[in-house]
């Protein structure tokens, strides 16, 4: 009995030990809570944009560098254009929902592809930004305050309606990418890469929009047959 008191007594001692080492180990290691400041180990952070990570910046060579302008601009475009794309993708689906009309299913389907594509640049956008080093905002409240959209109609929508509503929404995103492109295009290729990659999907469902009151030789199309007998008003048309 006394040998089995021993042997507990030595296997306690031991575990003691062992947990106060494990947690001496650990007291160096940063927060990674991205609410708190990293303690200051002399490597460079990407604390200064004021929206980073408090974690290390292990950056490979096409990161911009922690704590400058160049980062600060990628961390502005990226953040930028994330609640806009969110705001189309909902736009969208509730479109793709309510659409009615003559060209209701067609509308309703396209829709369908341009909200799942639009779903996926966001994620690529979020994704883009963590790597660079700074956290992703994409609460309903920063969707609704900084993607500066109008917001789409309650209720069910004639197909004229959706096609006039999305022609000027992706018209407007679009344009907004564009000039956030040559902000870091230089500095930040990776980043101006997924940007343009975005901008063209915008740019192709715009005119997945504008073509169906596209003018041909054979027919003015100004979607009268659509809207009630009167003329889709479009920009250019």
């Amino acid at each position: 009995m006394k040998n089995v008191f021993l042997v507990t007594a030595l296997l306690v001692s031991s575990a003691l030990a062992g947990g106060a080492g494990a947690q001496s180990a650990g007291a160096g290691v940063p927060s990674t809570n991205v609410n708190e400041l990293a303690p200051n180990t002399g490597q460079p952070t990407a604390q200064n944009t004021g929206t980073a990570s408090p974690l290390p910046s292990n950056r490979a060579t096409t990161l911009p560098a922690s704590g400058t302008t160049d980062l600060k601009k990628s961390v502005q475009a990226l953040q930028n254009t994330l609640p806009e794309l969110q705001a189309l993708q909902l736009r969208t689906k509730q479109a793709h929902w309510n659409v009615s009309g003559t060209l209701w299913y067609t509308l309703h389907e396209l829709l369908q592809e341009h909200s799942e594509g639009i779903s996926q640049y966001a994620d690529d956008v979020a994704e883009r930004q963590l790597s660079v080093g700074a956290s992703s905002d994409g609460r309903a409240i920063t969707i609704v305050a900084a993607s500066r959209l109008p917001e789409i109609p309650g209720g069910f929508m004639d197909d004229s309606q959706v096609i006039q509503f999305f022609t000027y929404q992706y018209e407007t995103v679009g344009q907004r990418i564009y000039g956030r492109i040559k902000d870091v295009e230089d500095a930040d290729p990776t980043t101006a890469n997924l940007l343009q990659e975005v901008e063209h999907a915008i740019e192709k469902y715009q005119w997945q929009m504008r073509a169906f009151l596209q003018t041909t030789p054979r027919d003015p199309n100004t979607g009268f047959d659509i809207n009630n007998g009167q003329p889709v008003p479009l920009r250019g048309k």
